[in-house]
């Protein structure tokens, strides 16, 4: 299990240091997607003796309910910061002078 904690901790590492959304989603796959790092360390509980099973399969969920925790953290966060700039791009400024009307004729 010593290997699953140095999995884990290689995970978050990743996380953080992740620059955008995109980066957290390969990260998200290459961890928890169907062909992930996690999910092979699941698939290898059918080896193991049915005492063990348990244990080591909380062990499991326990981690990757940690990487997704700090994923989805991290995703909000990435999201907020895009939020934000692109309401400070979008605002208006309501002390500039309006548009004139347009004088018409008949």
């Amino acid at each position: 299990m010593e290997n699953l904690d140095a999995l884990v901790s290689q995970a978050l590492e990743a996380v953080e240091r992740a620059e955008d959304i995109n980066a957290l989603e390969q990260i998200r796959v290459n961890y928890l997607g169907k062909k992930g790092e996690l999910t092979q360390v699941m698939k290898t509980l059918g080896n193991l003796p049915a005492e063990e099973r348990p244990k080591v399969g909380a062990l499991i969920n326990d981690a990757k309910e940690r990487v997704t925790v700090v994923l989805n953290a991290r995703k909000a966060a990435f999201e907020e910061a895009e939020l934000s700039a692109r309401l400070a791009a979008e605002c208006i400024d309501v002390t500039l002078p309006g548009r004139g009307q347009a004088t018409g004729g008949l």
